[in-house]
């Protein structure tokens, strides 16, 4: 069953380019090994437009929440390692998919992994 990564990040505004080169190269990492089960990822930088608590917003997709386990413990993120960095990962499971008028579900949505009806 795949698996959906959240992970909020607090970043310094002066470590943000820093933040980004090392959060590439882990994503490198991860995307470049075999066996991983990492499928995707998407991260988001916070505009400022509503809270500003979280820098940045990572959707990762996984082939299962065992594979990203067993893939975090064989490689720490080296964001971690950046002064006043924080990430909060978790995975969470989707509930509710709902579309805008005249949207439709093309089955294409990187956050449609659920595989729920």
């Amino acid at each position: 069953m795949a698996a959906t990564l959240i992970n909020v990040f607090l970043v310094p505004t002066e470590r943000e380019e820093e933040f980004l080169t090392t959060w590439k190269e882990t994503t490198r990492h991860f995307s470049t090994t075999p066996n991983t089960g990492f499928i995707e990822t998407h991260l988001h930088r916070n505009t400022r437009l509503g809270n500003g608590t979280f820098s940045f917003v990572n959707i990762a997709s996984w082939e299962s929440p065992q594979h990203w386990k067993t893939a975090h413990d064989a490689y720490s993120p080296k964001e971690y390692l950046i002064p006043g960095v924080k990430g909060h990962p978790a995975i969470f499971e989707c509930v509710v998919d709902a579309y805008g008028i005249g949207q439709v579900d093309t089955g294409k949505s990187f956050l449609r992994v659920s595989g729920k009806s």
